[in-house]
């Protein structure tokens, strides 16, 4: 599907989901501002919103800017970078309040 055969089909799985919760998440039509992302070892998620840049560097590596990144002059800049092995879940959320 991806073109990485040495991932296992789970891994190709839940990168192919994570993919598809971007773009809900950047999808005017849904009420969802923020993904949560969680790493193994860290207690609290990363939370990001639907105006952030998300670039997935193949299956491997996610890459995450602070957007708008016109506004906020940082296109390009790896800002927040996940190796993906390590990101244990991730979820669609409306912030509270």
């Amino acid at each position: 599907m991806w073109g990485n055969k040495s991932m296992p089909t789970a891994e190709i799985a839940f990168v192919a989901k994570v993919r598809e919760q971007v773009e809900f998440l950047q999808h005017e039509e849904y009420n969802y501002d923020q993904l949560r992302v969680y790493v193994s070892g860290i207690a609290r998620p990363w939370v990001f919103g639907p105006a952030d840049e998300f670039e997935f560097d193949g299956d491997e590596v996610l890459v995450v800017r602070v957007g708008p990144t016109g506004e906020y002059e940082n296109e390009g800049v790896p800002e927040y970078v996940f190796p993906l092995r390590q990101v244990v879940a991730t979820e669609l959320a409306i912030s509270e309040g």
